[in-house]
């Protein structure tokens, strides 16, 4: 429509000149083109409500994705342009795929699935490799989580005990029953959370885009308490803690 619009005007007046041609047009459309997902996600960050963590990963995906297809473009200045932004983008990348992957994982439309198929679409067959170290890493965390929950758990039966001194013992026949059931419960369900939560089917991602996803992980806190936690700490990491707008304010 806006070349229309040109080309139009350059009809009825005269004196226009400066019509684009349609080498320059083409130009212009595969700039906007290359620039449409940086727009979307400033966009993003720009709001006036802040948004949860998950919502960061796909955008940043598409700019990844849209930097590494224009470094091969028969367009000297776009792929120049591109292998410029792939340095710096890179510095950051590798400083937040990480927590960025396991946020979209913890997204119950989308869990590993959408993350390997993210990182073949950027890394080819080295993808799926790179997937499975970030599960790996995301079953560290769970870890670290699983003993902090305990080690608290055990400190308030221990506070408990000692402020209940006066309450009626436990008949000495029964002392044994908790470990027994443990060690019974222990051999039925060896599977954590993680892994039920992995195993679970996710969403459908078309018919449950308004997902609330920290209400979920809130609802699903007594199936999945260490995940719940986990959820509710990398999902409210804001993407960045400099205001956007000094920033473009600053580079202009």
């Amino acid at each position: 429509m806006r070349k229309n619009a040109f080309h139009n005007l350059s009809i009825v007046d005269g004196s226009f000149r400066t019509c684009p041609s349609d080498d320059e047009w083409d130009k212009a459309w595969k700039i906007a083109k290359f620039l449409k997902p940086f727009y979307d996600i400033t966009t993003l960050f720009l709001g006036t409500q802040y948004f949860t963590a998950n919502l960061y990963f796909h955008g940043v995906w598409k700019i990844h994705l849209r930097i590494l297809e224009d470094m091969k473009d028969d367009n000297i200045v776009i792929s120049d342009m591109a292998k410029t932004m792939k340095e710096k983008f890179d510095k950051y990348w590798d400083c937040y795929n990480i927590v960025l992957s396991f946020v979209v994982i913890l997204g119950p439309r989308y869990k590993l699935q959408f993350v390997e198929f993210s990182y073949r679409q950027l890394y080819g067959t080295n993808g799926t490799k790179m997937v499975m170290d970030l599960r790996d890493k995301l079953y560290s965390l769970f870890d670290g989580y699983l003993h902090a929950t305990n080690y608290e758990a055990h400190n308030m039966v221990e506070n408990a005990s000692s402020s209940g001194a006066n309450e009626k013992v436990r008949d000495a026949d029964i002392a044994g029953f908790d470990t027994f059931e443990s060690q019974i419960s222990g051999s039925i369900d060896s599977k954590s959370q993680l892994d039920m939560y992995l195993e679970e089917t996710q969403f459908d991602h078309n018919t449950h885009m308004d997902l609330e996803i920290l209400q979920y992980w809130e609802s699903n806190c007594g199936h999945f308490l260490e995940l719940s936690l986990i959820g509710r700490d990398i999902m409210s990491i804001p993407i960045t803690t400099f205001a956007s707008e000094s920033a473009f304010s600053i580079g202009g």
